[in-house]
């Protein structure tokens, strides 16, 4: 993105940005204050921990909406390039890791007679599926570049 060159360009883009910022806010408020509500023995410590969490998605979002997020052009050729490459085969490679690892651990849980609960089960899959994908993609661009 090239830098505006004209003072009403600069001043637009000031504009935007105070919209984008504004509008982020207010809606990482009504977050905060949404689950404020949800849980109202402690108020205030919710309403600021959850407005203080959802304020950069709010304002990522806003932008995406409201600002220039939304003149962006993709890449035309993106799934040509080594990086997507890179990214499909460290997906892949994960997904094949993933698949014996939540089978081992579903024999282990069943075979010891752990007391597992779903929701940490799930948990534990996502986490090491991600992380296994990011260490084969960091793998990948160390190799490959």
């Amino acid at each position: 993105m090239t830098a505006p060159s004209t003072a009403a360009d600069r001043a637009r883009s000031r504009r935007e940005l105070v919209l984008v910022g504004l509008t982020g806010t207010a809606f990482a408020t009504a977050l905060g204050v949404g689950a404020a509500l949800i849980r109202p023995e402690q108020f205030w410590l919710v309403f600021l921990v959850f407005t203080a969490c959802s304020l950069s998605p709010s304002v990522a979002l806003a932008w995406l909406l409201l600002g220039g997020g939304r003149r962006v052009q993709g890449d035309p050729h993106a799934g040509e390039n080594v990086e997507s490459r890179w990214l499909e085969k460290a997906a892949a490679g994960a997904l094949f890791d993933v698949i014996p690892a939540a089978a081992l651990t579903a024999g282990a849980v069943s075979l010891f007679e752990l007391d597992l609960a779903g929701e940490l089960a799930l948990v534990g899959v996502a986490a090491f599926a991600l992380v296994d994908g990011g260490l084969r993609y960091a793998m990948l661009t160390r190799r490959e570049s």
